[in-house]
């Protein structure tokens, strides 16, 4: 039992990040439903929509990461243990946090990019300037596309190669900001490979030492 609680511990202290975000989540949705009927106007005053990257981006880029677009927290669970938890890990805390934030940031601008193009061209009408965007999953994919270069040699390009043809054949099929921002977010993470350093040292899965934080 002790031998489990100290494996436990040594699992959240390599990714304090990861966990805190997920604590601050289950904050957050516990206070969107207790929102009631002011849920809706609560998510749009925190989203990466057209209106607010004009006016306050800072913000809103910040702000998005911390809530989540569902009444639902515990479906995340399984995402930030088996990707960003162990991405953390090897790559340490600040290098985590770069490549999601760029995976966030470009996912975000390209995906709205695209939406204020289909606007102007009168193919999506301009209520979506206002449309709601919150959440982690920019931020995800691109730690995913980057953990991806922790996955064995004989595998690696392969699953790569799928995950990127998933996410465009999406984006293609429904294309819309957020698919686009999907895909822009993974590739993001891909081009950030670089980062992560010791690939065949610690590979994923596995629980080999991990980087310093």
């Amino acid at each position: 039992m002790i031998r489990a609680l100290n494996v436990v511990g040594r699992r959240l202290a390599g990714a304090p990040a990861t966990f805190m975000w997920l604590m601050v989540l289950a904050f957050t949705t516990r206070v969107q439903r207790a929102a009631g009927r002011a849920r809706t106007q609560l998510l749009h005053s925190q989203s990466t929509n057209l209106t607010h990257l004009s006016d306050e981006p800072t913000r809103v880029l910040a702000a998005s990461l911390f809530w989540l677009d569902g009444s639902r927290w515990w479906p995340y669970v399984p995402a930030f243990v088996a990707v960003l938890a162990p991405a953390e890990r090897r790559l340490g805390t600040l290098r985590w946090l770069v490549v999601g934030t760029a995976a966030h940031v470009a996912g975000t601008y390209l995906g709205q990019g695209y939406l204020r193009r289909s606007i102007r061209t009168a193919q999506a009408p301009p209520r979506l300037a206002d449309a709601r965007d919150v959440g982690v999953s920019y931020f995800l994919l691109g730690v995913t596309g980057t953990l991806s270069a922790y996955l064995p040699r004989r595998h690696r390009m392969r699953i790569r190669a799928a995950g990127l043809t998933l996410l465009t054949a999406n984006a293609v099929i429904r294309p819309t900001f957020t698919e686009v921002g999907h895909l822009s977010a993974f590739v993001t993470g891909l081009a950030l490979s670089p980062l992560a350093t010791d690939r065949d040292r610690h590979p994923y899965p596995g629980t080999q030492g991990y980087a310093r934080h």
